[in-house]
C-alpha cells in the first residue's frame, strides 16, 4: 500500500501527465511513464527543483531561470569536468569502472507543472532519443531504451531501467488504487 505523500503526488503529477498526453497521444509519452520518472527525480516531491519534477539541467539552449544544486552523477570516467559555475565536489570509484560524483550542477527553473512537463517531453522529442521513442506507448521499455547502448543515454544511474520498471509499477497501482 502506499503512503500518503506518494498519492498526493500521484494525484497532482499523473492528471496534469495525462492531460498533456491526451492533448496529442501520437506526440507525448504514456501518463505512467513521466509519473513515475517525475517521481524517481524527487523522491515524490511534487516541487524538485523550482517545478523541476525531472532534475533537467540547464543545457546550452537553456535562456531561462537556473539554480545551482548539489547533486549526484555516475560517470564511466574519474576526470569528468564541467563549465563554471558547475563544479566537481567529489568522485568515488563504485567498481565495474564506474565513479560516482558529488557535483553541483546548474538546473532549470519553472514557473509551473506544465511548463515543466511540456519542456521535459520536447527534451524526450529530440533525435538522440528516437530509438526510444518508438516505444512511448510502453513505460517499461521507454525507459529501458532511454539507457540503451542505442543512441543517447538519458541517466548516468547504471540501474536506472530498473528503478524505473519497479516506480512505473508503484505509480500504476496507485492509479488503480485511487481510480485515476
Amino acid at each position: 500500500m502506499a503512503i500518503q505523500k506518494q498519492i498526493d503526488f500521484v494525484r497532482t503529477v499523473y492528471p496534469a501527465a495525462k492531460r498533456l498526453s491526451d492533448t496529442d497521444p501520437k506526440n507525448t509519452l504514456h501518463p505512467l511513464f513521466v509519473t513515475a520518472q517525475a517521481a524517481l527525480e524527487t523522491g515524490w516531491k511534487v516541487k524538485g527543483i523550482d517545478n523541476n519534477i525531472f532534475g533537467i539541467t540547464v543545457g546550452s539552449s537553456w535562456k531561462g531561470d537556473k539554480k545551482l544544486v548539489q547533486t549526484t552523477e555516475i560517470f564511466s570516467k574519474p576526470n569528468v569536468t564541467f563549465k563554471g559555475p558547475e563544479e566537481v565536489l567529489s568522485v568515488t570509484p563504485i567498481g565495474d569502472g564506474r565513479y560516482k560524483y558529488s557535483v553541483r550542477r546548474l538546473f532549470r527553473v519553472y514557473d509551473n507543472l506544465e511548463d515543466c512537463l511540456a519542456d521535459h517531453l520536447s527534451l524526450l522529442k529530440k533525435p538522440m532519443y528516437a530509438d526510444a521513442w518508438i516505444f512511448k506507448d510502453d513505460p517499461i521499455e521507454y525507459a529501458k531504451r532511454l539507457v540503451d547502448d542505442t543512441g543517447a543515454k538519458y541517466a548516468t544511474a547504471p540501474n536506472y531501467a530498473v528503478v524505473m520498471k519497479s516506480m512505473i509499477s508503484q505509480v500504476n497501482s496507485i492509479v488503480e488504487e485511487i481510480g485515476l
